[in-house]
């Protein structure tokens, strides 16, 4: 099977990693610039895969650089920090890149050339501290990719831990005194394996998981064996990497939609039950009048509300505060935040007449201030909230404050309350810092630093 040229790229286009056909068709490109990688002459932003890649679109396009006589064709995707390319060179037929089918063959062949019952490939997610079996070849129970190790746990947890290859010939007797520690081993029945670390393309060498083969019978697997399992693994490196990358932007996508339905979805329909419970207990004492604005703040909430289910349907793309601006669309909620809420609202703007905040995604901030904002209407039983937007020499700032009963800032949030917890992830995202401050029965200040 033709290895396939592949290019990694981070967001500033900068090559990380790439296969050996790449680098013999354009040299050794790791570290440089993707102008000097690939040789272009000039840039054509505009019409640049890799820079349509970067803006986060999938794209494909000739680039200026000549290979061998003829022209140079990339196929880009946005990956999680970066850029994925994959190139088709002079005189080859273009074809989408099949990561996990072009894995599950080496596997197969890793297999059969070692004769094992069984050759698996686990990757190691270091944010979570797990170690999750992603493909594997043989004849085994469907549920081993649903097992979870934590790194020290199992064959694959001591190889992620110690970084060193791992033979057993005669489970458990040979290898440990706690074979339920070895969860995959009891299920499939083995008594032998031999497993190798796998290792990325970046320049830290970090583990991204574990290459093994393994039988159900007694044997031993020898030194040609274990040469064959690191050459494969090396071998594998880059592409093992790209579908790491790959899983880790599934997760924090889906990370991201829970955050934006958590701040959108689910505080418009906590304002609609409170707008009704509000209607529902006084609806026959309140006067025709006050009963007809209950019913227009009700409408008012389902309109926003159907608004937010419209924007996460046409994939979160669009946002009043990137087209309005920060001031405006933060105004904007706190005239409803005000008529939901009744509280006294104070908004006190400490920036030029006309001057905007500015800083890489201003809907970040719009939600930092409304999940703010719900928490001192859900829980502070306050009577005035303060919101201050100003700009200092180190960067602009979003004070949120409250008269209300305060917590103990000190305490973990409970069971399913992640507010604050999404603010400083959000806070995070945008290179800033967010600070909370409260005590019991003083209130509570929220505070977002951003870099200029």
């Amino acid at each position: 099977m033709e290895e396939r040229p592949v290019v990694i790229l981070d967001r500033n286009l900068r090559v990380t990693g790439a296969t050996p056909s790449a680098r013999a068709a354009l040299g050794d490109m790791i570290g440089r610039t993707c102008r000097e990688a690939f040789r272009c002459p000039f840039c054509t932003a505009a019409e640049c895969p890799l820079r349509i890649a970067q803006a986060g679109e999938v794209a494909e396009g000739p680039m200026p650089a000549g290979v061998g006589g003829g022209a140079l064709l990339l196929s880009t995707q946005p990956i999680e920090n970066g850029v994925v390319a994959l190139l088709t060179l002079p005189g080859q037929r273009p074809e989408p890149v099949t990561l996990g089918v072009g894995l599950q063959r080496v596997l197969d062949t890793l297999r059969s050339m070692v004769r094992s019952d069984l050759a698996a490939l686990a990757f190691y997610d270091n944010s979570l501290r797990e170690v999750r079996w992603q493909l594997t070849s043989g004849n085994i129970s469907p549920n081993l990719t649903s097992i979870r190790l934590r790194p020290g746990q199992g064959f694959a947890g001591r190889i992620v831990m110690t970084d060193l290859p791992l033979r057993t010939f005669r489970f458990p007797h040979d290898l440990t005194e706690d074979p339920e520690s070895y969860p995959i081993f009891l299920a499939e029945g083995l008594k032998a394996a031999l497993g190798v670390p796998v290792h990325g393309e970046s320049p830290d060498n970090r583990v991204l998981g574990v290459l093994m083969v393994a039988s159900r019978t007694e044997r031993e697997y020898d030194d040609a064996d274990l040469q064959r399992l690191k050459q494969v693994a090396e071998s594998i490196s880059l592409a093992a990497e790209m579908t790491c990358l790959h899983e880790e932007a599934l997760r924090r996508e889906r990370t991201r939609l829970a955050q934006e339905v958590h701040d959108g979805l689910s505080q418009n329909l906590f304002g609609l039950q409170l707008l009704l419970q509000d209607m529902q207990q006084n609806l026959r004492t309140d006067p025709p009048e006050r009963v007809e604005r209950g019913l227009q703040d009700v409408c008012t909430v389902l309109d926003s509300t159907l608004t937010e289910v419209r924007r996460l349907i046409r994939g979160l793309g669009g946002s009043m505060a990137r087209h309005t601006g920060l001031i405006h669309a933060l105004t904007d909620f706190l005239t409803h935040f005000y008529r939901m809420s009744d509280l006294q609202v104070e908004l006190a703007i400490g920036l030029e007449p006309g001057e905007e905040v500015a800083c890489a995604d201003v809907q970040e901030v719009l939600r930092i201030a409304q999940e703010a904002l719900m928490n001192v209407h859900r829980h502070a039983n306050a009577t005035r909230v303060r919101v201050e937007i100003g700009r200092t020499y180190e960067g602009y700032q979003l004070l949120i404050e409250d008269d209300g009963c305060g917590f103990d800032a000190r305490q973990p949030a409970g069971e399913g309350h992640y507010g604050c917890l999404i603010m400083k992830e959000r806070a995070a995202r945008l290179q800033g810092t967010l600070t909370l401050e409260s005590a019991p029965g003083r209130g509570t200040r929220v505070l977002l630093q951003l870099p200029l």
